[in-house]
């Protein structure tokens, strides 16, 4: 099969179509014929997320799929061969057949084409999992997602507002503030030419924001503790603008105020039953949520939409598509 891998050499990042193996499905696992794939920055790295292969062989990334069941192991009953499929794996997803858990696999929503449900289970289910598991979100608090232009800020503001929240977003520019009040926030703070804290205790009438989707890191995220309601609860994921300096926790347990992370695999593995995509393939299905893709470009162009990505020039997902 064509798979794009990354090749190292003196530290030296290069993507190359090369011909692979056909992988063979696991006990657990299935094979996915890939149609589409959608880029997360983790794709931007050397490979494989998760504790993959420890190897010196060149790496196939991605994280998000969608295409059809070529094969199933033999523990799989839930999906059979030709079964419509969206897929949150550990790497591989640059290739034309990718193995997937069985239990990371989902149906895609009906009426939805390959590529947009390419976009659906990494920066959907971590938006879904960080509000509801984690942050435990109520009707009528104040969310703040921050990145808006991103996948995962794209999903939290549509998620957050179906959830009955009020929500309140940042982006770096005002072209990227205005799309995601078109998402459905409320209001948003353009964080490279106003102070965040100061514009967020103005719009919260200087009580702060309830919970925070936090994929920044950085200075915002001093900002935002700052901006914090008493009960308060961030969720870190990654850190696109660099790490966060320690928070105060004598400070954070004073107020009731609390800081955790999260791995989406770890969530949607613990969701054994996949309430998570079910509830959201509803909301999908029903027109609450859509999805956020800024251009599809064919497989070949993986460097260059790998490109676009790290330089932070789109608003959603970029997807990758392999045409015959």
């Amino acid at each position: 099969m064509r798979a794009i891998r990354i090749h190292m050499t003196d530290d030296q990042r290069r993507l190359q179509l090369d011909e692979v193996p056909v992988p063979a499905p696991r006990p657990d696992q299935v094979i996915v014929r890939v149609a589409a794939v959608s880029l997360n920055r983790a794709d931007l790295g050397r490979g494989r997320v998760g504790g993959g292969a420890g190897s010196n062989e060149p790496a196939i990334p991605g994280l998000d799929i969608a295409g059809v069941v070529e094969s199933v192991g033999e523990e799989v009953t839930a999906w059979k061969p030709g079964d419509r499929v969206m897929a949150l794996v550990t790497g591989g997803a640059y290739a034309e057949y990718c193995p997937a858990r069985a239990t990371l696999t989902y149906a895609i929503p009906e009426g939805m084409s390959f590529a947009e449900a390419s976009t659906i289970p990494c920066v959907f289910l971590t938006a879904y999992y960080a509000l509801t598991t984690v942050a435990n979100l109520q009707r009528g608090e104040t969310a703040l997602i921050h990145a808006a232009g991103s996948g995962v800020g794209s999903a939290g503001i549509q998620i957050a507002r179906a959830l009955g929240a009020r929500v309140i977003t940042s982006a770096g520019s005002d072209a990227k503030v205005t799309r995601g009040l078109e998402l459905g926030a409320e209001a948003g703070v353009n964080y490279s030419r106003q102070d965040l804290r100061i514009e967020l205790l103005r719009l919260t009438d200087e009580r702060g924001v309830d919970v925070v989707l936090d994929p920044v890191g950085g200075d915002i995220y001093g900002a935002t503790l700052g901006a914090l309601a008493p009960g308060g609860r961030v969720v870190t994921i990654g850190g696109t603008a660099g790490p966060r300096a320690p928070a105060d926790e004598a400070s954070l347990q004073a107020k009731g105020q609390t800081v955790r992370p999260m791995m989406v695999f770890n969530a949607a593995l613990e969701d054994s039953e996949g309430r998570g995509a079910a509830r959201l393939n509803a909301w999908f299905e029903d027109g609450t949520l859509r999805p956020v893709i800024d251009r599809v470009l064919p497989m070949g162009e993986a460097a260059a939409a790998q490109r676009l990505l790290a330089d932070r020039r789109v608003f959603g997902k970029v997807v990758l598509v392999w045409e015959d």
